[in-house]
């Protein structure tokens, strides 16, 4: 597998596509998902995520998506890092340090959530799971949306404050 993406068609439960689909991995809604057959519970608030297998295995993602610049991802005990490197353009690093995947909110990065894999190889044991890949997959979206809904607020208070100053500027 080389890369995923999300179908937003149905905002309430976006499918997590395997590159462009029609193949996926599963279906998410806010609190739940289910992938290849099994239910997971979702969790998200300002200190990360979490998703909780039907085994009750969890996978974490530590810090604060809005504005941490570095969090820590640990799924059943292996660990990665979602590293801001500049921008909106983000790496995935396992625990030696080596890149694993990219991902960027630039060119309907945030829409899309695409999340690209270095050099997969699906003979190799070391490969990722598909659960692993989900939940990967899950929080690059929940980073994405986090640092978009950060950034509206303030655009939609100034086009707010603008609008106000036109509306008193036109009636003197």
């Amino acid at each position: 597998m080389h890369y995923t993406s999300w179908d937003r068609s149905d905002r309430q439960n976006p499918v997590l596509l395997v590159g462009e689909g029609p193949a996926s991995l599963g279906m998410f809604q806010e609190r739940s998902a289910d992938v290849e057959g099994e239910h997971w519970r979702l969790g998200l608030d300002d200190l990360g995520a979490s998703v909780t297998l039907e085994d009750d295995r969890v996978y974490r993602l530590a810090g604060n998506p809005k504005r941490d610049k570095r969090l820590e991802a640990s799924l059943d005990g292996r660990t990665f890092a979602f590293i801001n490197e500049a921008g909106g353009d983000w790496i995935v690093e396992d625990h030696e340090g080596l890149k694993i995947a990219q991902f960027s909110s630039k060119n309907s990065g945030v829409r899309k959530a695409i999340l690209e894999f270095e050099g997969e190889d699906s003979d190799d044991s070391d490969d990722l799971s598909h659960s692993e890949i989900a939940a990967l997959s899950w929080f690059t979206r929940v980073i994405l949306e986090a640092r978009t809904q950060k950034t509206a607020v303030p655009i939609i208070a100034t086009l707010l404050l603008m609008t106000i100053v036109a509306i008193i500027a036109v009636l003197l």
